[in-house]
């Protein structure tokens, strides 16, 4: 009896451990707030737009005058409606709060329908040196959420 008791024991405290543990794996998700600045990979949730800063990279260019920074991004569609999302919206502030010009390359944009991603980069010519503050605001519903993004190396 008390064998099978400690069995018992042993099997919901395994369980146990087990389902704390796949709860843990999820993607940390937080709302959008216009006063925090989120840190490169969070995921933020701006009206339905689940947006995550994966990462940034510096691209060739001849010195710091034709130089481009590539921002990578993940965009999930949290709605039940058809959304957009271009990087063309977003805003790129350097180090000084100097806003960088987009660079006209193969940008991510797309209608993204209910449930589903898509990822792809963003250009910006580069001006002054990071870490820089991207900046998305919903043209909807006008709510914003900034990262801090630093270039990887």
């Amino acid at each position: 009896m008390k064998k099978q008791a400690i069995k018992y024991l042993a099997i919901l405290l395994l369980f146990t451990v087990f389902i704390a543990g796949c709860g843990q794996t999820k993607d940390q998700e937080v709302k959008a707030n216009k006063d925090t600045v989120y840190k490169q990979g969070q995921t933020v949730n701006v009206s339905g737009l689940k947006i995550n800063m994966e990462n940034a990279k510096l691209l060739d260019g001849d010195g710091k005058e034709n130089a481009v920074v590539q921002f990578n991004m993940k965009v999930t569609n949290g709605t039940a409606d058809v959304k957009g999302f271009t990087s063309l919206s977003l805003v790129v502030k350097n180090e000084d709060g100097k806003e960088l010009d987009i660079y006209p390359a193969e940008n991510v944009g797309a209608d993204i329908k209910a449930g589903e991603s898509i990822a792809g980069p963003g250009f910006y010519k580069v001006k002054g040196k990071g870490p820089f503050k991207v900046t998305y605001t919903d043209p909807d519903t006008k709510k914003s959420a900034t990262w801090e993004v630093k270039i990887d190396k």
